[in-house]
């Protein structure tokens, strides 16, 4: 019980002083944290001796870092984020996943650890970002909404992420079993979710009718948290999911922010110890025999953010002048989740130590974009002046184009109302057309082990009438979804036709599907086992998309512009 206690006193005692360090040298309380931790831990000085209560403190954590990010999260604040700032999200993720998984495999390492590092790489910290941003005053620029909306939908991308990682863990089990575990634990616990918030909209009611003592709130909090937690472990998922669901339930009630207040001061000290008890795991050894993958993967970061974030802010968003790589720089930093997933990593045995890898880039990584935030426009003028007028003029001319697609989706109209209405819908027929698989599924192995062969033919064809009838649902109802886009695009390209415009969102979609599947390619091979030959697909695809670019970049040409044509640009700009 002494050395519990003691070690417990330590790492409180390192919180303060972890907080003093980052707040001296302009950082994140994040850096100051893993710091500390990584000097009194095993590998250093070796203040703290108790693995068990370190790793039980981290744990604990963990799942509370996670409710208190779902306390900033409502779930109605992702139907305002817009489909830019959704897509800029989803394949801002899939490249940065790309390059690293690609990076790793490079340099020798399995396709699982290639994936783990990938997905670690995918996320931005939303704490360092933001902490950053309001340290250096920048957090007023107009960049910062739509970056803001990008780390939300990265949240939701890792919670889903860790729960990928929980349920497949268990390699003797068929993928497809796998998976209808998943989904039906999710499909449950969303249902208690939607539950639970119906009634406690009620239930609050009554109980702070004639008290409205913050304890109460506070202990509610964390009691709906720790159930949550515990329901999504009993269903065998990661118990951060569950903290997460938790914490937007709360988020989502009509006096929020009063149990925001109740639970911070809980929050702060559990998720700094979260914070210090994953440097006490860094292992300077493991340090120093992974100096190259480190370098490798920091040079993976810089590039990838560049790709990921500056072009698509450019091409998506219409950023101008220095504006994505402002942006580029300001998401550089990985963190929370990334810890997160390299802690579930070390269930899987890979033989390497990614929390002390994953330690060691976020202290870089917050580094480099505390210090690179402020050059951002110096970093443009030097690559600006590199690239060729033409193919400035090309890029600006299709950043308009599919800017003003976007800004006229997320203008309040007929067709963009009818737009999200069918996209809703059709959403839904999606997910209703997997869940009756795998209830069909589980009801065909009942019956294969209980009834005669015919009776299971005669399910069969029921179930695949059944299937195809939401199959041709769910094709009709994207079609409309896809009449409707062609409509909008319309409005924007009014020199053409529908014909000539569905054209044109054709090729933007067939790009942006085939990305999509090249980027998140290595699940499939996490999770099928696949060859490393199984590799050269993705590239397949990534040949396949510049194709289809070509075509995009050549009908967008062909639209006539209020712009002057290249030519007489060219010469005025060189005039």
């Amino acid at each position: 019980m002494a050395t519990e206690l003691i070690s417990l006193g330590i790492l409180f005692l390192c919180a303060i002083i972890g907080g003093i360090i980052a707040a001296r040298f302009k950082q994140p309380a994040v850096f100051g944290l893993l710091l500390v931790g990584a000097i009194i831990g095993p590998s250093s000085l070796n203040l703290v001796q108790d693995g068990n209560t370190i790793r039980m403190m981290a744990d604990f954590g963990a799942i509370l870092l996670l409710f208190v990010i779902g306390l900033e999260f409502d779930i109605s604040k992702l139907m305002k984020l817009g489909a830019r700032s959704i897509l800029i999200g989803l394949l801002k993720f899939s490249i940065v996943l790309f390059f690293g998984y690609e990076t790793t495999l490079l340099l020798g390492f399995s396709s699982k650890i290639a994936l783990f590092v990938g997905v670690i790489l995918s996320f931005s910290s939303t704490v360092v970002v933001i902490k950053v941003l309001e340290q250096k005053e920048m957090f007023s620029r107009k960049e910062v909404p739509l970056l803001v909306a990008v780390l939300i939908i990265e949240d939701i991308i890792a919670v889903f992420a860790l729960t990928f990682f929980s349920g497949i863990k268990n390699s003797n089990v068929s993928l497809i079993s796998t998976f209808e575990h998943v989904i039906f634990a999710i499909a449950i616990l969303i249902f208690v979710y939607l539950l639970t918030m119906k009634i406690l909209k009620y239930a609050i009611n009554i109980i702070l009718k004639n008290n409205h003592d913050e304890s109460i709130l506070t202990f509610l909090s964390l009691g709906i948290g720790a159930l949550f937690s515990y329901f999504a472990f009993y269903l065998g998922l990661t118990p951060s999911a569950g903290a997460f669901l938790a914490g937007s339930l709360i988020a989502s009630l009509p006096n929020a922010k009063e149990y925001g207040r109740a639970i911070n001061p809980y929050a702060l000290i559990f998720t700094s110890i979260f914070f210090i008890s994953m440097g006490t795991l860094v292992d300077f050894k493991a340090v120093e025999s992974n100096i190259p993958l480190i370098a490798a993967l920091m040079l993976t970061i810089f590039i990838s953010r560049f790709v990921a974030i500056g072009f698509l802010t450019f091409i998506l968003a219409n950023f101008k002048n220095e504006q994505p790589f402002f942006s580029s720089i300001a998401m550089m930093s990985i963190g929370e989740f990334s810890l997160l997933v390299a802690k579930e990593s070390e269930k899987f045995g890979l033989g390497i130590d990614l929390v002390t890898i994953t330690a060691s880039i976020i202290f870089l990584s917050a580094i480099l974009m505390s210090i690179g935030i402020s050059y951002s426009e110096n970093l443009h003028n030097a690559l600006n002046s590199r690239l060729p007028l033409m193919a400035r003029l090309k890029l600006e001319r299709i950043s308009d184009y599919i800017r003003r697609f976007f800004d006229q989706m997320e203008i309040e109209t007929f067709f963009t109302k009818k737009l999200k209405s069918d996209s809703r819908l059709a959403f839904i027929l999606i997910v209703l057309a997997l869940f009756t698989f795998f209830v069909l599924r589980r009801i065909s192995l009942v019956i294969k082990s209980n009834y005669h062969t015919l009776v299971l033919y005669a399910f069969y064809a029921l179930s695949a009438t059944l299937l195809l009838y939401l199959i041709t649902l769910v094709y009709k109802r994207l079609k409309i979804v896809h009449h409707t886009l062609s409509i909008i695009l319309t409005n924007v390209d009014n020199s053409r036709n529908l014909k000539k415009c569905t054209k044109i969102l054709n090729n933007l979609l067939l790009i942006l599907f085939l990305i999509f599947s090249a980027m998140l390619f290595p699940f499939a091979m996490f999770a099928l086992n696949l060859n490393l030959w199984a590799n050269v697909i993705p590239f397949i695809l990534i040949i396949a998309s510049f194709y289809y670019m070509k075509n995009l970049v050549r009908l967008i040409d062909a639209t006539p512009s209020r712009f002057p044509s290249y030519s007489t640009a060219v010469s005025f700009a060189k005039i």
